[in-house]
């Protein structure tokens, strides 16, 4: 006898609770007994010793934003492990026999951040961009040699005649005016990268905020605390992603040396690439497996305003020159491996042999003398006070404070000027300043790199001072391809830099870093930190 509709409808009905219970059973017991565990995502937190005063590639390279920007960017050609120059956005590229045009080809399917494709022209686009003065980048002094790069600088010219042109999507030309023995060096820098034209032209000055910002380097910026953390995410469409380990690095920025420590030492930050120099002996007995102390390509300074008295007469600058005990400053004061400094360039540089200044010969009793000396024939009005501008950080504030000690022995009485350190870039960029404490790091390992900025028409010229002998044996040093004869005309150029007294070295810098030791993939190198993309943790 048939069933009846309703019957056969509870039936159908059961089994198909049934089933569903024993589905339900095997997915749970599945999920129970075979699921594997949620990797936590891997977290690297850095120090850096101040908050960036942009993250604009154009804009903020050369200042304390650089070591994000790298994280954040990838140029033609990047860095390796080791921070020397290897393929970047580039895969390739040829020379031509007379060294004036380089033709790079990109690699296929490059995207930004947020997925759309990344061409030659991106590259064409933000080459112009720096070079338009409506962009007011300082980097412009850097591209001097590829093609109308100063005519477009001084507004003879629009930035569509810039010598950097795209035959098509993967490939990239730049013509130069003459041969740049430091090109290839150049663009492996922060300052070479690409940035997105949709997104600049749809936001603006706002295109660096989290949420906005694209980039096409291994990490993206997610989110930004002022004074708190930058922290950037693993960029899911970097040509090598695969490869990058750590899926969030977050960048803190903490001016005070002692409390960066403090935070290594809780394990809040992995990194720390500066430390109070009076704990070096403590930090040596304690945490000698995180310490790492290497020469690196840069100069701490004082930079003059040669456009204003009393720094106008080149007296008075090489007296203060003169009065400044460089011995005690380094060996006493910081002994932290620093080197004094009597000129600008810095002997870590691989290839350079550097310069000696008859002034380093003198016992600073006789320097004092002499210092006295000049002030006096100056005319230098000893009642004023000379303000010396420096960043909030505790290092600064002692060596700023020995040094106005030693000035006060010549005549010299200084005020000290204390500011953030986005301040300190305001008045110097401004030209609002007396003295101010100032540092560079070499970009490319080649003195040309830390000499060009004080040319005449550089907008990174900070002491203003105008040579037109120091900026020809600039020139002509581009045109020598006997390395050791190129290396004297840098040499005699540095000299002549260094007559003029405008700019007043202190000591050659080294890297000062503490390193957890769960961070691998570290390398250790006077090229600069390790970037983010070749690190990760490990017990």
């Amino acid at each position: 006898m048939p069933l009846s509709i309703p019957f056969a409808r509870k039936t159908v009905t059961a089994v198909l609770l049934l089933l569903a219970c024993v589905a339900s059973f095997f997915a749970l017991t599945t999920s129970t007994t075979f699921a594997q565990p949620v990797a936590e995502p891997m977290v690297i937190n850095r120090g850096t010793s101040a908050e960036p005063p942009s993250l604009d590639p154009n804009m903020a390279a050369g200042t304390l934003a650089s070591p994000i920007i790298n994280d954040l960017f990838t140029g033609l050609l990047s860095r390796g492990p080791d921070s020397l120059p290897a393929p970047g956005a580039a895969e390739s590229w040829e020379i031509s026999d007379d060294r004036k045009t380089y033709t790079f080809r990109l690699r296929p399917n490059l995207r930004w951040s947020d997925g759309r494709p990344l061409t030659a022209d991106d590259f064409v686009y933000s080459y112009r961009r720096i070079m338009d003065p409506k962009t007011a980048s300082r980097l412009v002094g850097m591209y001097f040699p590829i093609k109308n790069t100063r005519s477009i600088m001084e507004g003879k010219l629009p930035p569509e005649s810039l010598g950097v042109s795209a035959p098509d999507d993967r490939t990239v030309v730049i013509e130069l005016n003459e041969p740049t023995p430091y090109l290839l060096e150049l663009l492996s820098n922060l300052q070479s990268v690409p940035v997105p034209r949709h997104v600049i032209e749809e936001h603006g000055s706002g295109w660096t905020k989290p949420g906005v910002m694209v980039s096409n380097g291994a990490f993206y910026l997610a989110d930004r605390v002022p004074q708190s953390y930058i922290g950037l995410k693993k960029n899911p469409y970097f040509y090598e992603a695969d490869n990058v380990r750590a899926d969030v690095v977050n960048w803190h920025p903490t001016q005070d040396l002692a409390t960066s420590l403090k935070r290594f030492r809780a394990g809040e930050l992995d990194i720390i690439l500066n430390f109070p120099p009076s704990e070096i002996g403590w930090i040596r007995e304690n945490l000698a497996d995180s310490l790492y102390i290497t020469p690196i390509p840069g100069t701490y300074f004082l930079v003059p305003n040669t456009r204003k008295p009393p720094l106008d007469d080149v007296r008075v600058r090489k007296a203060l020159y003169l009065a400044i005990d460089r011995d005690a400053i380094a060996n006493r004061l910081l002994k932290t491996g620093v080197s004094p400094a009597w000129s600008q360039v810095s002997p870590a540089l691989s290839t350079y042999p550097g310069i000696e200044m008859d002034e380093a010969k003198m016992s600073f009793a006789e320097r004092q003398e002499l210092a006295r000396k000049l002030i006096r024939e100056s005319g230098y009005d000893t009642s004023q006070r000379l303000e010396l501008a420096y960043d909030t950080n505790e290092e600064n504030r002692k060596i700023m404070v020995a040094i106005a000690a030693m000035w006060q022995a010549i005549g010299v009485r200084t005020e000290l000027i204390n500011v953030e350190f986005p301040m300190l870039f305001r008045k110097v960029r401004m030209h609002d300043f007396a003295l101010s404490r100032w540092f560079y790091i070499a970009p490319f390992d080649d003195a040309y790199a830390m000499l060009q900025v004080f040319t005449a028409d550089n907008p990174n010229n900070w002491p203003g001072i105008v040579n037109p002998d120091f900026d020809e044996m600039l020139r002509q040093s581009n045109y020598i391809n006997d390395p050791a004869e190129r290396q004297a005309m840098l040499q005699n150029a540095e000299r002549e830099l260094m007559s003029d007294y405008a700019v007043i070295p202190i000591n050659f810098y080294v890297g000062r870093r503490l390193i957890s030791p769960r961070v691998k993939g570290w390398v250790d190198t006077p090229a600069g930190p390790t970037l983010s993309r070749y690190l990760f943790l490990a017990d």
